[in-house]
């Protein structure tokens, strides 16, 4: 290689510091402040970065301030992790907002995980760059650390993330990969979102006034219902404005789950495949010019991804005081004074432009296999599908 595949850099987005992994496909790149990777680009594709970029200017969410930082950001609890939000970034160890009393004192939403200053404690420069880089959340007593490594010739990461309870009681957590997608990747009538899901439900209609599809309502993916009859295919992303959010429980009988987000046009599609017993669900949010409040401004395009412990964002109490949906777990446990390791993988592949979606994720011991929906047409991947399938006991 002609370059350092690891390089800290005093800038990655809006004047914040943070670290790129380079290989011969091109770079990642991640901030310090809440950890959130924030650049995935291949020199196939030198100019589309399939992460969500905010339109505001960004701070590490450290700094954030509610006394100076409110006219832009908004209050807490959201203004801190908006404050700091970018592309992939963690949910934890709760999924949405706090409850009153924890907005009252200072928490924020989606976790502390994303609202902390995250600290690089290892770096590899052999075989798969990469670093460990986490963070302590002392209000939860958790250790949060995410090794991020990428294959040097194939665009593909391989990421761990290990979560070790400190306290000497069981922590229910919610533990949720928030992958935002934003223009010029995310387009109307060509992008296209596909997973492996069965049953899902619509948001409650407090949640927005312009869902376009029924609030409350139980479906099977992809076919939403209208608030005025009819279905809506989810797996596009229509004109208008609208703010919705869905959750989807993948496919019980699989062992492996997967997210996958294309746009043909561009000839890129963003994939993510993990085990389906870590992530049973899959969250579908969607703004489209509809928030005005600050940040947002009305000026916000973005669909968020995010595979999960947890289905629905709300305050943790009532996660757990629900119980399961669909028959499925909400949520997870950290043992005391144990930890639990977590992994999934990253693609990036070229697609041609009359790509119709993926019907199929595979794993291979050297490969991972998309299958294409409508003609069957198979795209092979050089990976180490073994990460996945074998027991995260050591290092990826």
């Amino acid at each position: 290689m002609s370059f350092a595949p690891v390089e800290y850099l005093a800038e990655v987005l809006d004047e914040r510091a943070g670290f790129c992994l380079r290989g011969e496909w091109g770079h990642l790149s991640a901030v310090l402040g809440g950890g959130h990777i924030c650049q995935l680009v291949t020199k196939r594709h030198p100019g589309l970065n399939p992460l969500w970029r905010p339109q505001w200017h960004t701070i590490d969410p450290e700094r954030y301030s509610p006394q100076d930082d409110e006219a832009r950001f908004g209050p807490l609890p959201d203004g801190r992790l908006l404050a700091g939000i970018a592309g992939h970034n963690i949910s934890f160890d709760h999924f949405g907002p706090p409850s009153q009393e924890e907005i009252a004192a200072g928490m924020s939403t989606h976790g502390e995980a994303p609202a902390v200053r995250w600290q690089v404690s290892r770096e590899f420069a052999e075989g798969r760059p990469g670093v460990e880089y986490g963070a302590q959340l002392p209000v939860a007593q958790i250790d949060f650390r995410r090794t991020l490594r990428i294959d040097p010739k194939y665009p593909v990461v391989y990421c761990e993330e290990k979560a070790h309870n400190a306290s000497r009681a069981d922590r229910p957590v919610s533990w949720t990969e928030h992958v935002t997608v934003g223009p010029p990747f995310l387009a109307c009538g060509e992008t296209l979102v596909d997973m492996p899901a069965t049953h899902a439900k619509v948001n409650p209609a407090s949640y927005s006034h312009a869902m376009i599809i029924a609030a409350d309502a139980e479906f099977e993916w992809p076919q939403a219902p209208l608030e005025g009859g009819g279905f809506h295919d989810l797996r596009t992303t229509p004109d208008g404005c609208y703010l919705r959010y869905t959750a989807q429980l993948l496919d019980p009988r699989r062992e492996i789950g997967y997210t996958a987000i294309a746009n043909p046009r561009a000839g890129l599609l963003l994939a993510y495949v993990f085990r389906r017993a870590d992530f049973p669900w899959v969250g579908n949010w969607e703004e489209r010019f509809y928030l005005k409040n600050a940040p947002w401004g009305g000026k916000t395009f973005c669909r968020g991804i995010e595979f999960s412990s947890t289905p629905l964002a709300v305050p943790k109490r009532q996660t757990i005081a629900r119980g399961p949906l669909f028959n499925e777990s909400t949520y997870r446990w950290l043992p005391a004074l144990c930890a639990t390791t977590l992994r999934y993988m990253t693609l990036l592949v070229d697609i041609p432009t009359d790509f119709n979606g993926v019907d199929e994720v595979s794993c291979e011991a050297s490969r991972i296999v998309l299958r294409e929906s409508v003609n069957a047409r198979t795209y092979s991947v050089p990976a180490d599908g073994s990460f996945l399938t074998e027991e995260a006991n050591g290092q990826p």
